[in-house]
């Protein structure tokens, strides 16, 4: 036997060997036919094919490259060489290999193939996105079934939001792939994202049919539910979840939310504790147990949470804010004025809303300038903030432009400091000013503290003409009080911070020489047109346009009892007495704590507070006792 005889026959043999499963007895094997035969290709080619089966695949590179210095004409060769790199993550290496077996057989579907989707590996990983899905959709012209590229490009085109495209896609990989619950679980996300719930659904829940342990087909199914409010069954999918994987923190996590908008406090903080101690650098779980211990009222662990939240995510907007939202409430103002700051980018505000030539007021010498002040927010807010123009003014600004809202128009033209006043719903071209601001900035450019907040009150006074015009509904004489028990609905604590309804303050009535008036507008209106017999009250809020005539109407009153509205606001601005009803749960940062006053608005304001969540009876029992003893000392005067 000559030894290429040797080599060849050690060389079959070793491919029986593969065939049997026997790998180290088929590499032995190869080894010695290229012992027999040093430049013996097939045993090089074969021994790589061995080494990649191994999961060696610097090994099986080796043998290939020895094989194609061989038979540098042998397109295989090269195709398994890009095999290999991409086995490697070296899709630069793997491309070059796939474009000399293209090369040397163009017109072979295997290397076409292969370097399209190396093609789009690449791309992809440098963020090339549409080039990356561009060959992705080349390589399933070679190959119309290869779940690879269909699952590739499906997500790529989902991240481009080429959502139609990319559900085609997801579809079409169904069809080939009837039983792959991934791809169930990722066309079930994209029309998640649409907002298509019912058939986003039905595909979570294919999926989990063929993967009944698919986890993260459960925690987005779980996801879903929750937001649809099906609580119940939210639930028991992240409890399935969790059985499927205990040590998942994300389900954890999601389940703590779930479990906050429960109400149940005390499940969701142990919830988020466990996802901490599975995963101490999970930052979304430290933000969440932040936001549960900042609304329980337990403020030095929830600015212990956050604060870890920033060590692990310095760039977290809404941590930020909300820890500066918590150092406000805390009295702690110029702690939090440069994080509430965040809000501007969570709220989508443009950096710039003006145009480049006029600067952002960060506190400079006001003396000789124009400033231009930008509205946000609600109208409560404001109202709130407006009282810092004339303080502006005092420093000596040249000119102040004040932007507003149409509704508060009429009213803010009685603040003192506003040479410009300019009303408008929507973006429009400002003349040129030195400075720009927005109105809640203010008090951070000017350093503002407890201390130093301008509270002289009243700042704001309604129209002439509209207090002279007649109100017949109000009684000359008499001690008359306006309420105010619901908020806007779509805000985000009014579950908390809106009474349930009128039969709340049924207390109220039995307190003798007092005239109620209903000053909702919106919610609550209907309610007060028809109040419930024995509840002696006038609806007033058919009367209000703007906020100008809501100022006419508080001014003609002695008292206003209001959940946290823009109407407290509006009282206190005209120095009108005006008794606040404050939830337990999502108070808000103004009204600071353990304190029945407000700095904003001294000597005119009076805090109720919940003691329990929940519990308004309690409250406006403590109301109506306060609402006696006033007409008390009322009658003790006359």
């Amino acid at each position: 036997m000559n030894g290429d005889e040797s080599a060849t026959s050690l060389k079959n043999m070793g491919n029986l060997a593969m065939g049997r499963g026997d790998l180290e007895l088929a590499k032995t094997l190869y080894l010695k036919a290229i012992q027999a035969d040093p430049a013996y290709m097939p045993a090089y080619y074969n021994l790589g094919n061995v080494f990649r089966r191994q999961g060696n695949d610097a090994h099986a590179l080796r043998a290939y490259e020895q094989a194609a210095v061989l038979a540098p004409d042998d397109y295989e060769i090269h195709v398994n060489i890009g095999v290999t790199y991409q086995r490697m993550m070296q899709p630069e290496q793997a491309i070059k290999a796939f474009q000399n077996a293209v090369e040397l057989a163009p017109r072979a579907l295997e290397p076409a193939f292969n370097l399209a989707f190396a093609t789009g590996v690449l791309r992809n990983r440098q963020q090339r996105h549409a080039e990356a899905a561009d060959a992705f959709r080349h390589s399933l012209r070679f190959k119309p079934d290869h779940l690879d590229s269909l699952t590739n490009l499906g997500f790529l085109l989902a991240a481009m939001h080429h959502n139609a495209e990319a559900e085609a896609v997801f579809r079409r990989t169904l069809d080939f792939h009837p039983t792959h619950a991934e791809t169930f679980n990722n066309l079930g996300n994209l029309l998640n994202e649409q907002g298509r719930d019912a058939e986003a659904e039905a595909a979570y829940r294919q999926a989990i049919t063929l993967w009944p342990d698919y986890l993260e087909a459960h925690a987005n199914l779980g996801v879903l539910l929750k937001r649809q409010l099906r609580f119940d069954e939210a639930e028991a999918t992240y409890r399935r979840a969790l059985v499927i994987t205990p040590d998942e923190a994300h389900i954890h996590n999601n389940l703590g939310n779930l479990l906050v908008d429960r109400l149940r406090y005390d499940e969701a903080e142990a919830a988020y504790r466990q996802a901490l101690r599975l995963q101490p650098d999970h930052v979304e779980a430290w933000y969440n147990l932040g936001s549960l211990m900042q609304t329980l009222g337990r403020y030095a662990k929830a600015e212990e949470a956050f604060q870890q939240t920033l060590n692990l995510k310095p760039d977290h907007l809404d941590c930020r804010m909300n820890l500066g939202l918590l150092l406000l409430s805390l009295g702690r103002l110029t702690e939090g004025w440069p994080l509430y700051e965040a809000r501007h980018q969570i709220h989508g505000q443009r950096e710039n809303p003006v145009g480049k030539e006029i600067l952002q007021w960060r506190g400079e010498p006001l003396t000789g300038k124009s400033l231009l002040i930008l509205p946000e927010q609600g109208f409560g807010d404001k109202i709130q903030f407006c009282r810092f123009v004339a303080q502006l003014k005092a420093m000596g600004a040249a000119t102040i432009t004040l932007v507003c809202t149409p509704p508060l128009e009429a009213l803010f033209r009685s603040l003192a400091g506003v040479d410009r006043l300019m009303a408008t719903d929507a973006g429009v071209t400002f003349d040129r000013h030195d400075y720009w601001t927005f109105i809640l900035s203010i008090p951070l450019c000017l350093g503002t503290t407890l201390e130093t907040l301008p509270a002289t009150l009243p700042y704001l006074a309604p129209p002439r003409e509209r207090l002279e015009l007649p109100t017949p509904h109000l009684p000359p004489q008499g001690f008359k009080v306006g309420l105010v028990w619901k908020g806007r609905p779509t805000h985000h604590n009014d579950g908390n911070r809106s009474l349930p309804g009128l039969a709340v303050l049924a207390p109220l009535w039995s307190v003798l020489g007092v005239s109620f008036f209903s000053l909702q507008k919106g919610a609550g209106e209907e309610e007060a047109m028809v109040p419930p017999q024995g509840q002696p009250l006038l609806h007033l809020g058919a009367l209000m346009g703007d906020f100008a005539d809501s100022a006419a109407v508080v001014a003609r009153l002695d008292l206003v009892i209001a959940v946290d509205t823009a109407v407290v606001h509006l009282a206190g601005s005209l120095g009108k007495p005006c008794w606040v009803l404050l939830p337990a749960l999502g108070l808000d940062w103004r009204w600071l704590h353990g304190r029945d006053d407000s700095p904003w608005y001294p000597g005119v304001m009076r805090l109720f507070r919940q003691a329990t969540p929940g519990d308004w009876s309690a409250v406006i029992a403590e109301v109506a006792a306060a609402l006696a003893n006033t007409m008390h000392q009322r009658t003790l005067v006359v």
